[in-house]
């Protein structure tokens, strides 16, 4: 009962926006990293070194992100939270942050770097090869491909995190005993 009304007065909205604001802000940092380096992500020719640093960069952040917005919901409402609202703060959280890294690629492909948009579109028509079929598709999807990477980065983090807040959650869960000795 006591749970049911901390949960009342306190949300986790705002934590969840801002952690994911600042992984969106720390994705951005990254891609420009990743571009001094020398690394891109897209390039199929790229080691696998290469790919597993990146996705290690990319997503241990992002699951640390889920973690801290639970467990920061979980001591302001005591010590103690349930599967259902350790599992919603950590959604919102992967929601959010799905939502500004799609956005973060629409804007950094069509304004902060449209080389790099090129190169994607590049690599688009080496990969269709010879085949005038894919590389038509390829020419017609040219001014909606950008919207599509957004769109596939916006679920994916969200289905990502949809997966981690259902572990997460699992983990984090402490329920408040029925009867405490206090009593």
């Amino acid at each position: 009962m006591e749970e049911k009304a901390l949960v009342q007065e306190y949300k986790p909205n705002m934590l969840a926006f801002k952690s994911a604001v600042a992984y969106a802000v720390y994705f951005l940092i990254l891609i420009y990293v990743f571009k001094l380096l020398g690394i891109d992500q897209n390039d199929p020719a790229s080691t696998v070194m290469e790919k597993v640093v990146s996705y290690v960069l990319s997503y241990v952040p992002f699951i640390l992100a889920i973690i801290y917005v639970q467990t920061t919901y979980k001591t302001h409402l005591g010590g103690f939270i349930s599967f259902k609202n350790a599992f919603s703060a950590g959604f919102k959280t992967a929601a959010y942050t799905g939502l500004f890294v799609g956005l973060l690629l629409i804007i950094y492909y069509l304004i902060l770097d449209t080389a790099a948009y090129q190169k994607v579109m590049e690599i688009a028509m080496q990969a269709a090869g010879d085949d005038e079929n894919k590389r038509k598709g390829v020419e017609v999807m040219k001014s909606y491909m950008v919207y599509f990477i957004g769109f596939g980065g916006a679920i994916s983090y969200t289905f990502f995190g949809l997966i981690v807040s259902l572990i997460s959650a699992a983990v984090v869960k402490k329920e408040k005993p029925l009867y405490s000795e206090d009593e």
